[in-house]
Order: C-alpha cells, then sequence, then structure tokens
C-alpha cells in the first residue's frame, strides 16, 4: 500500500546510463557523418518567395533526412516594388487556379502601378518632405493622391 519514493539520484543515474548508451550508438557504424548514400536537391519558388529542398537518403535507406529552405527577399526592396511583386505573385496563382477573372483585375492593377511608378515615386517623395516639416494638411493630401494612383 505504501509506495516507496524514488531516489532522485536513481532517476539521474538512469538518464545517464541513456546517454552512455546514446554516445555508444554515435560512435558506431551509425554514426551520420560516416553514412553513404543519395542527396538529392531541388529548388524553386511559390506565393512565399524562393525555396530549396535537401534529402538525404543512406544506402540501405534505413534513414532518411530533409531539409526545406525558403527564403523571401522582398524585405529587400521598396514598398512599391514588393507590392508590384506580390500582384505578380497572386497573378500566376490565379493563372495556376485558372481563375482567369481574377487574374484580370490583377493585371490591370499590376499595369496601372507600373503605367504610375515614376508619379507615385514623387508622391512618396514629397509625402516624407510634408511630414517630416510637420505639415499634415499637405500630407492627407499627398496620401490620398496616392491611394487614387494605387
Amino acid at each position: 500500500m505504501f509506495r516507496r519514493r524514488k531516489n532522485p539520484f536513481d532517476f539521474m543515474s538512469q538518464i545517464d546510463s541513456m546517454f552512455e548508451n546514446f554516445d555508444s550508438m554515435m560512435s558506431s557504424s551509425l554514426n551520420p557523418n560516416l553514412i553513404m548514400g543519395k542527396v538529392n536537391t531541388e529548388s524553386g519558388s511559390d506565393e512565399n518567395g524562393n525555396w530549396t529542398k535537401q534529402s538525404f537518403v543512406s544506402e540501405d535507406g534505413s534513414m532518411s533526412i530533409t531539409t526545406v529552405i525558403k527564403t523571401n527577399s522582398d524585405f529587400t526592396k521598396s514598398e512599391g516594388d514588393s507590392k508590384l511583386n506580390s500582384l505578380k505573385r497572386k497573378l500566376d496563382l490565379a493563372v495556376e487556379k485558372q481563375d482567369f477573372e481574377g487574374a484580370v483585375k490583377l493585371r490591370d492593377e499590376i499595369k496601372k502601378l507600373e503605367k504610375n511608378k515614376g508619379k507615385i515615386d514623387s508622391l512618396k517623395a514629397e509625402l516624407e518632405k510634408a511630414i517630416g516639416e510637420q505639415n499634415y494638411e499637405k500630407a492627407i493630401e499627398l496620401r490620398d493622391k496616392l491611394k487614387d494612383l494605387e
């Protein structure tokens, strides 16, 4: 009826023995640095950015490791460029999904943004200047013009 309390040192010795078994296993022929096998690398891009997938399979097939690395390069570009790239990615997805009505709308948005790029850039510069001068009435007016062009 009474349960014997376990000594915490017993528990620690069990953990130590598990790690000893692990160390001996890793030093044997199962060491991943010594395993021979085949590496396959694929890369591409999707709506979230670029990706690279690398798969390793041991010769006997008992071990396989896959890593996927995704990168999004939009953080280095200006806001207008990332919006343009975002619209282009959405357009590609719409075409893949055969949503041609949505694709037409996106195509028109892209053309409008590309057509007005020079005006948009100059208005953004004016907007920053107006905010720096604390001329908020002009800033609001410029913001509204930007919204119309975008």
